[in-house]
């Protein structure tokens, strides 16, 4: 059924009321899932020319920028990585004595009891909680970011802060249920004052993550910020340089993206980021 010029109208009036709060709000992107994006876009061609006898007013940059989001711009390079996580898992001295208790654990939470009372590194004597992970243990997609932040350290739970809130949002515009997915960090404890973790203190946390890979088998990981990237991949780079791209190792694939709470500090972050997690969308429905 064509559309009148006065529906015309009343659309783009209730699409222009929306933007106009969500800019009241200080939302500066507007993130869509491509089923949607891709109904807006062809909304927006029938107002041009289905029956509207009125050339429709350009949606602001965001919305614009959104309804043509609905897929990557591009088909990613895939990178062969000998390893994630280096040659850590391959030899490297464990931060236990022999055996790993590690070694016996058969369930995530059973990992958890021991990441909880470890005092393997400074961070144990200024954390206020172990942020162990949480999500799906038998997750296809795996979030890793770098380090617990204040909010984090208070309650325990990763991404529970802005940079969480903002994750949140991107999750539900992509389509992918935070419940269905697990999320967790490269440390376990937070650094003070949420500086960049030291070398020692990853280097003393990673069994736990190696563990945490062998227990969920995830078949995607999105890496977020450059530590998640470099520590994961054993690869040196600016996250310029990384990102876009589809790193693969067996039937495991990372896809570094930018960390949320850079994209808070720069909203210019947000639209690659978002590009990224259209490609990270296209390989967990494929997985």
């Amino acid at each position: 059924m064509a559309m009148s010029a006065r529906d015309g109208r009343e659309a783009r009036g209730l699409l222009a009321q929306y933007l106009s709060q969500l800019a009241a709000e200080g939302e500066q992107e507007l993130y869509l899932a491509p089923d949607v994006a891709a109904a807006l876009k062809s909304g927006l061609a029938c107002l041009a020319g289905g029956g509207a006898t009125e050339a429709p007013t350009p949606p602001t940059a965001p919305a614009a920028r959104a309804a043509a989001a609905g897929a990557p711009a591009r088909e990613p390079e895939v990178v062969v990585v000998e390893s994630i996580l280096g040659a850590k898992k391959k030899g490297a001295p464990d931060m236990f004595t022999e055996p790993s208790p590690l070694e016996r654990c058969a369930a995530l939470d059973e990992v958890e009891r021991l990441a909880s009372a470890c005092d393997r590194c400074e961070l144990a004597r200024t954390r206020t909680k172990v942020v162990f992970g949480v999500g799906n243990p038998h997750a296809r997609l795996m979030f890793i970011g770098e380090a617990p932040g204040h909010d984090e350290d208070v309650q325990g739970i990763p991404f529970v802060g802005r940079a969480g809130q903002l994750l949140n949002k991107i999750l539900d515009a992509a389509g992918i249920a935070r419940d269905d997915v697990y999320i967790g960090n490269i440390i376990k404890c937070r650094p003070p004052n949420n500086r960049t973790p030291l070398t020692s203190e990853i280097d003393a946390c990673s069994p736990y993550l190696v563990k945490q890979l062998e227990l969920i088998k995830p078949r995607v990981v999105c890496a977020l910020g450059l530590p998640a990237t470099t520590t994961l991949l054993g690869l040196k780079g600016s996250m310029g340089s990384m990102r876009g791209k589809i790193y693969r190792y067996g039937d495991i694939r990372v896809i570094p993206t930018y960390h949320p709470a850079a994209a808070l500090r720069d909203p210019n972050y947000k639209r690659p980021m978002w590009d990224d997690f259209l490609i990270v969308k296209r390989e967990y429905e494929r997985a």
